[in-house]
């Protein structure tokens, strides 16, 4: 994939996606707070006509009470005369209409314990032997006189078929003895529970009575009572429970809401109100939020367009001439130049980047002068090389001269002196242990001689500490320190050299008995940057601290008449030289 593709996936990547996850979690807590509240205001919609149903319910009830303990229907069980239940109808009328308004009576059928039936308007109604045995006579039976109830769905055999009706069927019993006298039943218009719908459900929302089953007991739509709700999530709800759900009904989303009735029918019928209402109307404004994501989305793309056809065509173009020049430097060429672009931040690069392919010219031309200087200045090194292995040539045969003529002291101090030379001026910067103290016994010797044996000196060095490296030439400078200017003239003095080793850590100690420091030479001596000549006592310090550390030196202790010493600290490190240079011999 090229840089052009990753970086147009990365924008709609980093641009579409937090687009999308924010426009699809504010539909997500949109769109269920809105099924909530919905759900909320219906379930109180179903509830309130749930209450009033059971209100006129209980008016039928109570009408039906009142019919059956009159004394008109209790004469009729016992006299069978028809026409006492007729004026029973006709008289009472108005008592009826303040309980419960007779216009909604349909009709209503007395059979008696012998076997007689009565029904007001004479219609075709099951016969007594029919009755006898169908579930609603053994249901009213088993109610002991309280009302069992049929939906319209149940009572095909007690409709006139002209419109749905509702059927209430209860024991008559007599008002003294509270025995059973015969069976009841009225049936009610629909057009009961069609005012309380339409009082309270309000368009586009569709509204019913149906069981655990689904099958539709009631509907505005009366064409619809006696099918199927067909909704897969209405068998898995529990019984007497409210809720709602989202699902497909009449090939639209909608919002199901569901609450338990008051109201129970034939078998104690659980039964369940249900209201459907279109998600798509009542969703607008989180409708609204996902068409916007959408459109951002789409806007973004073409951003994401517009952005790769102005911006990264010429980026991509950049960068591979900047990879094409590196790649050419890589291989060693250095004539390389990028064009000038038209984005002052990539001109401002390529600028930058020619300006650096000139510098490094320069350089490498530098370098080459530079390194011809070097290798002349090697050619005379080695040439004076020779200057040394004449030195040490004539030494001998000085030494060889004065050990004929039998100057023993010349020809020691001509061997010391070679020493001296040889450990100074070749190898490297550190040295063993061992060769240091050969080194500045070499030149106490020469130094003893010079001042006629004026005092005198002596070493103790811990054999674990002879093959550790250290800083050659540290202790010459301070035994001459002693020498010079430690001893009184005319009195001999001597100087002492100790050197020990404790842990990861070296020392070197030099001390004599001469005249001392006072405490204004050595606060001078702590504050000088240098000493002339190179080899003081500042100097031993600053290439120990060199070298070293700072942790690493020289530390003074000395009093006016008390004599001196120095101790010199350095690090071990296992007989290997800290330069290589110290190899090259």
């Amino acid at each position: 994939m090229s840089f052009r593709s990753k970086m147009l996936l990365a924008f709609l990547g980093f641009v579409l996606l937090p687009i999308a996850m924010l426009g699809g979690v504010s539909y997500y807590f949109s769109s269920s707070a809105l099924q909530s509240n919905i759900s909320d205001q219906t379930v109180q919609t179903l509830r309130a006509v749930d209450r009033n149903l059971m209100k006129a319910v209980s008016e039928v009830n109570t009408f039906s009470d009142f019919i059956i303990s009159s004394s008109e229907v209790q004469s009729f069980i016992e006299t069978n005369e028809s026409a006492s239940l007729v004026d029973l109808y006709e008289d009472e009328q108005s008592i009826a209409g303040l309980m419960y308004g007779n216009a909604q009576v349909d009709d209503f059928v007395v059979y008696s314990s012998d076997g007689d039936v009565l029904n007001l308007r004479e219609a075709a109604v099951p016969s007594y032997a029919a009755f006898s045995r169908s579930a609603f006579r053994e249901e009213m039976a088993a109610s002991q006189g309280r009302p069992v109830w049929m939906t319209p769905a149940m009572n095909r055999g007690w409709s006139t078929g002209v419109e749905p009706l509702l059927t209430q069927g209860r024991v008559i019993k007599d008002v003294n003895t509270l025995e059973d006298l015969g069976y009841f039943v009225i049936n009610i218009k629909i057009r009961l529970f069609d005012e309380l719908f339409q009082q309270f459900v309000r368009n586009p929302s569709e509204e019913y009575i149906i069981n655990q089953r689904g099958d539709i007991l009631y509907a505005l739509d009366h064409d619809r009572i006696g099918e199927r709700l067909d909704l897969a999530e209405l068998g898995s709800l529990e019984q007497n429970t409210t809720g709602y759900f989202l699902s497909e009904w009449n090939e639209e989303r909608s919002l199901i809401t569901y609450i338990p009735s008051a109201f129970t029918t034939l078998n104690n019928d659980s039964l369940m109100m249900v209201s459907i209402q279109p998600w798509s109307v009542l969703a607008g404004e989180v409708i609204w939020i996902r068409n916007a994501t959408i459109g951002l989305l789409l806007g973004a793309i073409l951003l994401a367009l517009l952005f790769n056809w102005l911006y990264l065509g010429r980026v991509s173009r950049f960068i591979h001439e900047s990879l094409s020049s590196m790649k050419k430097v890589e291989q060693g060429s250095l004539d390389v130049e990028m064009k000038t672009f038209r984005l002052p931040e990539l001109s401002n690069i390529s600028n930058g980047f020619n300006s650096m392919i000139v510098r490094i010219r320069r350089l490498i031309d530098d370098v080459k002068v530079e390194q011809e200087y070097k290798r002349e200045a090697q050619f005379r090194v080695l040439q004076e090389q020779i200057n040394p292995h004449f030195l040490y040539n004539t030494l001998e045969s000085i030494n060889a001269l004065a050990a004929m003529n039998g100057q023993r002291e010349i020809s020691k101090m001509t061997i010391n002196l070679g020493k001296l030379l040889r450990i100074s001026i070749n190898g490297g910067f550190d040295v063993p242990v061992k060769d240091e103290i050969r080194h500045v016994i070499s030149y106490l010797e020469i130094q003893k001689i010079r001042y006629d044996h004026a005092f005198t000196f002596d070493v103790e060095v811990e054999e674990a500490l002879q093959q550790e490296p250290v800083l050659k030439l540290i202790l010459q400078p301070l035994v001459e320190n002693s020498i010079k200017y430690a001893f009184t003239p005319g009195k001999e003095g001597s100087i002492s050299i100790r050197g020990w080793q404790t842990g990861e850590q070296g020392y070197l100690l030099v001390t004599d008995d001469g005249r001392g420091l006072t405490e204004e030479v050595l606060k001078t001596w702590a504050e000088a940057e240098h000493e002339d000549g190179g080899h003081g006592l500042k100097n031993v310090h600053k290439r120990l601290e060199l070298y070293y550390g700072k942790p690493y030196g020289l530390m003074v202790c000395s009093g006016e008449g008390a004599g001196t010493s120095i101790r010199i600290t350095f690090p071990i490190r296992g007989g290997e030289h800290h330069d290589s240079r110290n190899d090259r011999g």
